[in-house]
């Protein structure tokens, strides 16, 4: 797995575009050098590291970042010959470092007619004295790529944007030559565009005749900069990307044929999941309209409040099917459930102007199980603190919510008169509570405790992992 260019350490000043484009494409340096590679700018004098990256196709000598240290100019003589005479220095005298002998060699990056950075290569004995063809072009590349860079920033050809790219894992890689003809072609390239329909050999064919080639590749082989670009051609998903050298071109190519499934499969099994849940509301919500009817129907006060009552807890879980019909994971904002649920509950009981209802805090994401349960709670205190809690009919419900690394704390607090003395929750015989006593304790794993003074506060504290909230 490729390593990132490290470019972000605090307390270095921002880099001008044409060396944050060289930084971007470190990485991309480093894997096809076999080789860590720095970008360092001079400073009063000396040279700092402003970027590096080490090679995930070898043992790099130097093994940890080095961003933001000064360059000795006795142990890095090559970069400060090349700040010196604008040329590169390929050093040959050997250094040892973890084990590994390895030359260095350095690049000047120039911006505007002046040097504006050194590009630090270190190459390993182990890899320059005997190198397969693989190793052998590879390593052309990526000087091609240094010298590039050094020149100028890669665009891409089609926007002017920067253009930065990476070697990763399963890539096939290839050298197209200035007639544009394919030189080399990695073993990975070679079964690429196997599975992709090509037949007989891939070296020497012109780079218009690589499945997408005439759309990937051809427009890079005759101009400087870059380009990303996805084909689909027998049945196969390939994912292209070309830095060209005017002439000639490094093409990156991989097949994105079973990513792109799977994507495709998640999308539809997204599709599916809202669907159900825009089911599941419309049915809680028809289900509410049954009972609003029967509510209407009945004869007694107590029935028509029964019914009102489950009303509320029915919608209530309907409001958390209704955001994640139109949510993208199986989580929802809690924050965002119960403002809807409290207003739905104010409404529901006629309390507007008499009631102030107000939440307060965040929660993050909760997952879909969770939101659906903790609707049903909020909705019932809620409910309950205006009934009981409020029992002028004037008053405050504050509902606070808050989340920490492994709980979730949800509160409601009224401004009445308290709880009377020797209340119980266990056998106070209320429906709601005890709705929300079963609902916390058995199904959310969480407590319930009581509090009063000036008003009631009931808490409820549910344990949730941090990673629960993720966005």
């Amino acid at each position: 797995m490729s390593r990132t260019a490290d470019t972000r350490t605090s307390g270095l000043r921002p880099l001008n575009g044409h060396l944050q484009n060289v930084a971007d494409n470190l990485q991309l340096i480093a894997d096809l050098g076999y080789g860590d590679v720095a970008l360092a700018v001079p400073e009063d004098g000396v040279l700092r590291v402003v970027a590096d990256a080490r090679p995930a196709t070898a043992v790099s000598a130097i093994g940890a970042t080095r961003v933001g240290r000064e360059l000795s100019p006795e142990e890095e003589a090559e970069a400060y010959e090349a700040l010196r005479s604008a040329l590169p220095s390929c050093g040959t005298r050997r250094r040892t470092a973890r084990g590994i002998v390895y030359a260095t060699a350095a690049y000047p990056v120039v911006s505007d007619d002046v040097i504006s950075g050194v590009i630090v290569r270190n190459l390993a004995d182990q890899v320059t004295e005997s190198p397969g063809a693989m190793e052998v072009a590879f390593m052309g590349l990526a000087e091609r790529v240094i010298r590039l860079l050094c020149e100028g920033p890669v665009l891409d050809v089609d926007t002017g944007s920067p253009f930065s790219t990476v070697r990763r894992a399963g890539d096939g890689v290839m050298e197209v030559d200035a007639k544009g003809k394919v030189a080399y072609a990695s073993p990975n390239a070679v079964n690429i565009m196997r599975l992709a329909g090509m037949e007989g050999a891939i070296a020497d064919r012109a780079a218009t005749e690589l499945p997408g080639g005439a759309t990937a590749v051809a427009p890079v082989v005759h101009a400087r900069g870059g380009r990303a670009v996805t084909v689909e051609v027998a049945g196969r998903v390939l994912s292209y990307r070309a830095i060209g050298f005017d002439p000639g071109a490094l093409v990156v190519v991989e097949d994105v044929t079973d990513v792109r499934r799977r994507e495709q499969e998640i999308r539809v099994k997204e599709a599916t999941i809202r669907e159900v849940h825009h089911r599941v509301k419309n049915n809680l919500q028809t289900i509410a309209s049954l009972l609003r009817i029967q509510a209407r129907r009945a004869e007694s006060d107590e029935a028509k409040r029964a019914l009102a009552e489950a009303v509320d807890r029915v919608a209530s879980m309907a409001v958390v099917h209704e955001m994640l019909a139109a949510a993208t994971e199986e989580a929802v904002d809690f924050a965002a459930v119960a403002h809807t649920v409290v207003d739905m509950v104010v409404r529901g009981m006629g309390a507007e102007g008499r009631a102030r209802a107000n939440v307060e805090g965040s929660t993050g994401l909760v997952p879909a199980a969770s939101a659906t349960s903790l609707a049903l709670v909020l909705a019932e205190l809620v409910h309950n603190a205006i009934e009981h809690g409020l029992k002028a009919g004037s008053g405050e419900v504050v509902v606070t919510l808050r989340r920490g690394a492994e709980v979730l704390m949800l509160s409601v607090r009224d401004s009445g008169a308290g709880l009377p003395d020797g209340f119980d929750a266990l056998t106070s015989g209320n429906l709601g509570l005890a709705i929300v006593r079963t609902v916390v304790e058995e199904d959310l794993r969480g407590t319930l405790a009581f509090s009063s003074g000036r008003g009631t506060t009931v808490t409820v504290r549910v344990p949730m992992g941090a990673e629960d909230g993720r966005r």
